[in-house]
Formats: structure tokens, C-alpha cells, sequence
């Protein structure tokens, strides 16, 4: 399943519930629609949605969801879907811990038929499908493959092979697209190339900048005994590669002590309880990946479309000559 035909289920959701005509289907559907959003953004086994303690389980403020053992883990929802839960869990009946206590059968059945609507198969739209789908979402925004099997719970070698045979094997093929370089014909995350066009030679270290094919100055400090090994030399061709983990985002235009800022857009966003995973786009379309701390992007306020500027510390760039 595309992001695209996720995001019109989800949408073919929040319409089946709002189609209900009489109070007791209105309750029903509310709490199929729940089961939905927490397996859909959740990332939560069917299992583990059903049995959720979830009026203690949901912080309603923040959007975390507590899932107790076994597979315990906390997962943190999306504003998006939230507005639906607050509104769901303020239900009188929501207060009865039984309030997603469901037949599996069943629930799969009113799965099954709301996708139909879309003239989607049974296969496509089941519980587990959507739970992997969210998978398949989050690879797709960057975040690393060891975040998304802590988001799912998958703590079996039996599990993770099962995700990523999933849909023909999509997350094996996304995660393959996104490793790092392992030769010279694979060019690493946030890696630009470009000629040397200026040398600063110090006491331990020496400063190289690389002027990339789309006008972009980048400055790397490498140690004098690498910069030696490399043997570079003005004009010279070479792949410059920015840490992720050590760009600096903020949200206005400010003279810091490391190079930039560049300006920025947020194309993507992913955030955990204490990361968050940025896909960036500068201006001539080139994107770059960050890694944030979570409390930091949201202090920011940064979310998909907002207008950032990036800075880096020269020792965060790392060069290669082949």
C-alpha cells in the first residue's frame, strides 16, 4: 500500500465512523476507529490495540501510548490523528476498561469492509497490513531501520524477516536505497560533490573548501595526517559528506561559529519520544538528513513546509577522493 492510498483510508475511516445513524453504531464505530488510528499511526499489533489499557495507556496532551509488556515500548502519535482520539476517549463510554475489547475476527471483518469501499483487498487492508504499511511510512521519511523495529515491537530475528519480505520485500528494497555508500558508486546520506578550491594549512589540521556543482561552499577540517594520506591538491574532485547528527537547525537567520546558515525547507519529519529524523530541501532541490532531539524541533516548532537554516561545524564534513 502507497503513503497515498494509506492516507485515503484513513480518510475512508474517519468517514465510515461519521456515517453512523444510530447512537450504539456511533459508539461502535467510534471504537473500531480508535483501534484504526492506534494500529495506523502506532504502529500496534491487533493483540496489543485490543487489550490497551487506553484511557491510562494515551497521554491525550502529548500523543505518547504506553504499551505494556510483552513487546512494551512507547510509541508517539502524530498531531494529525489526535484530534480524533481526544475527541473518541472523551466518550462517557471510553471510561470502561473493556472499551477495546473486541473479537479479532470481527475487528478484522469491519476492516476488510471499510477497504472495500476503496475496492481494496482483504490483503491489503487487515490490521497487520496497515501495521507494516506504517513501517513501510516510516522508512520511506528516513528514519533508521533500528528505530522502526523499536516502533513496531519486533524483537524476534522471525519478526523482522517477516517485515522485511513484507509487500514483496519494500522495506528491504527502502532500506537498501538508504544505506550508507559501501564502494564508490554509492554515494552516502547528505553527500555533495564538488573541486577544492581553497586550503588552509594549520599546525594539526588543515582546512579544505569544496565548492559543489550547485555553487555550494562547504568547509571540512581533516587532520594533517589525513589530509597527507589523501594527497589533495586545489582543484581537485571530491565527495564531501555532512554528519547529520551534527547539523544545527534554527529558524531564523543568525552569524554562528560554524559555517552557514544555508536555507532550508522541511520536506519531512519523523519524531520519537527523543529523536526526531528530518529530510531537508535547499534551495536548488538538493535534500540532506538531519537528526534532532525531539524537545529541541519542538521548541522550534518545525513541522512538514517550515522554512529552516542549516549550519554544520567544519569537523562534521568528512571527505573521500574516489
Amino acid at each position: 500500500m502507497t503513503r497515498s492510498m494509506l492516507e485515503q483510508l484513513t480518510l475512508r475511516w474517519e468517514a465510515w465512523e461519521a456515517e453512523a445513524t444510530t447512537t450504539a453504531k456511533k459508539i461502535v464505530r467510534a471504537r473500531l476507529h480508535l483501534l484504526f488510528l492506534l494500529i495506523r499511526y502506532g504502529g500496534l499489533r491487533l493483540g496489543e490495540a485490543l487489550n490497551l489499557p487506553v484511557k491510562n495507556a494515551v497521554d491525550t496532551v502529548t500523543g505518547m501510548v504506553h504499551i505494556p509488556d510483552p513487546g512494551g515500548r512507547d510509541v508517539l502519535l502524530p498531531l494529525s490523528c489526535m484530534k480524533h482520539i481526544r475527541r473518541i476517549l472523551s466518550l462517557p463510554e471510553a471510561e470502561d476498561p473493556a472499551f477495546l475489547h473486541f473479537d479479532q475476527g470481527f475487528v478484522r471483518r469491519k476492516f476488510y469492509a471499510v477497504a472495500q469501499g476503496m475496492g481494496l483487498a482483504p490483503g491489503m487492508a487487515g490490521p497487520r497490513a496497515i501495521r507494516y504499511a506504517r513501517g513501510l511510512e516510516l522508512l520511506e521519511l528516513h528514519v533508521p531501520f533500528n528505530v522502526v523495529q523499536a516502533f513496531l515491537g519486533q524483537q524476534k530475528s522471525s519478526q523482522i524477516a517477516e517485515f522485511l519480505e513484507f509487500a514483496g520485500g519494500e522495506a528491504k528494497r527502502i532500506v537498501k536505497d538508504h544505506a550508507p555508500a559501501a564502494g564508490p558508486d554509492d554515494e552516502p546520506d547528505n553527500s555533495f560533490i564538488g573541486i577544492v578550491t581553497g586550503l588552509e594549512t594549520g599546525m594539526r589540521a588543515v582546512g579544505v573548501e569544496v565548492t559543489t556543482f550547485s555553487d555550494l561552499v562547504i568547509a571540512a577540517l581533516c587532520d594533517a595526517r589525513q589530509f597527507m594520506d589523501m594527497e589533495l591538491h586545489l582543484n581537485q574532485v571530491v565527495t564531501a559528506s555532512v554528519d547529520p547528527e551534527q547539523i544545527v537547525l534554527s529558524t531564523e537567520k543568525a552569524a554562528l561559529s560554524i559555517q552557514g546558515p544555508i536555507r532550508a525547507s522541511v520536506a519531512a519529519l519523523h519524531k520519537d519520544t527523543a529523536e526526531t529524523f528530518l529530510v531537508l530541501e535547499l534551495a536548488d532541490g538538493t535534500r540532506m538528513n538531519a537528526v534532532q532531539e525531539t524537545s529541541a524541533v519542538s521548541r522550534l516548532g518545525l513541522r512538514q513546509g517550515s522554512r529552516v537554516y542549516v549550519s554544520f561545524p567544519a569537523r562534521s564534513v568528512s571527505l573521500r577522493t574516489d
